[in-house]
């Protein structure tokens, strides 16, 4: 799944552990999922970050962009 759908699923867990309908072991099932999805959205947040990162200026002050070399 990309950001996008990872960020709604996790915040659908969140909607669903602030309604306290669940049990505690669903509860903790549910808090678990997230933290693994709060953990993807981080990793692909860091990648989009070094992408842009790559934008930068010449000692002229004109742009200068690098093409994004992904890490092994």
């Amino acid at each position: 799944m990309g950001f996008e759908e990872n960020l709604k699923k996790l915040e659908k867990i969140v909607d669903e552990l602030h309604a306290e309908k669940l049990s505690l072991e669903k509860s903790i099932e549910k808090f678990e999922e997230g933290v693994k999805l709060g953990d993807l959205c981080v990793k692909a947040l860091d990648v989009m970050k070094k992408k842009i990162e790559v934008v930068s200026k010449t000692k002229d002050g004109k742009l200068k962009i690098k093409p994004f070399e992904k890490e092994e």
